[in-house]
């Protein structure tokens, strides 16, 4: 992206809805079925485990997707923003739409390569995407009549689901994000690496407060608790770096 290009969108924050069919297209059977819905191969052998997730875990998504369809429960929306900001040793200055500096300060790793997140930010300015995500109220409502009726295993395939198609919605973010950057290329994966407060690389959970003074997700309905969690619940929210030298690791 030209720089001007850049420039024009610092400080603006965006709000948008995402379509839910958006969501199921980049949702992973694997993940859902296994690290959400806990349909685990085990001891069992390859045919036994086909024949569970043929038998059960597949239904049980089809029967969601289609009561979705028929009484729709997600209603997801997000906001995003790009902003200035700059480094200073291991900490991230951001500058808010009124200039006013927004401080995150972030571990190092003790052992090599002694790698902070504040390392991928390009000197000696760069502009960082923040973003939230959030499948809204209806179906949080729904899982909680499920478990208010002791229906627990339709709780747990709905709230995994959910949590699910949550972080697919930051996949969706982070792809609209990614085109913006390298407006005009041809790539397969949105580009950049996305982050989220409360993960190792970055465990200060009470950053989700800064995050919240920039992008102001109030006007898609969100809330924090005094112990900054996300309400509603199934909601996904960081930011994104495109230095090319930005990766995952754990401090």
């Amino acid at each position: 992206m030209e720089k001007d290009e850049i420039k024009n969108l610092i400080g603006i924050t965006k709000v948008i809805d995402i379509p839910t069919k958006e969501l199921f297209d980049v949702l992973s059977r694997k993940v859902l079925f296994e690290a959400r819905w806990g349909f685990t191969r085990g001891n069992l052998s390859e045919d036994e485990y086909k024949r569970i997730i043929d038998n059960k875990a597949v239904p049980a998504l089809e029967n969601l997707i289609a009561q979705e369809k028929q009484n729709p429960l997600i209603e997801c929306k997000a906001v995003y923003g790009f902003f200035a900001c700059k480094r200073e040793g291991n900490k991230i200055t951001v500058f808010n739409s009124n200039n006013k500096e927004i401080i995150f300060d972030f571990p190092r790793q003790e052992k090599e390569p002694h790698l902070c997140i504040a390392d991928f930010i390009r000197q000696p300015s760069d502009v960082v995407p923040f973003f939230v995500v959030t499948l809204g109220n209806k179906i949080i409502d729904a899982e909680k009549k499920l478990f208010e009726d002791n229906s627990y295993y339709n709780y747990h395939l709905l709230h995994g689901l959910g949590a699910e198609l949550a972080d697919c919605g930051a996949v969706c973010v982070h792809k609209i994000i990614s085109d913006i950057f390298y407006k005009n290329q041809s790539y397969s994966k949105p580009k950049g690496k996305r982050y989220s407060f409360g993960y190792p690389s970055c465990p200060e959970l009470s950053y989700q407060k800064n995050l919240f003074d920039l992008l102001e997700p109030s006007k898609i309905g969100l809330s924090l608790t005094q112990n900054y969690q996300m309400v509603p619940e199934l909601s996904v929210s960081g930011f994104i770096l495109f230095d090319e030298k930005a990766c995952y690791f754990i401090p």
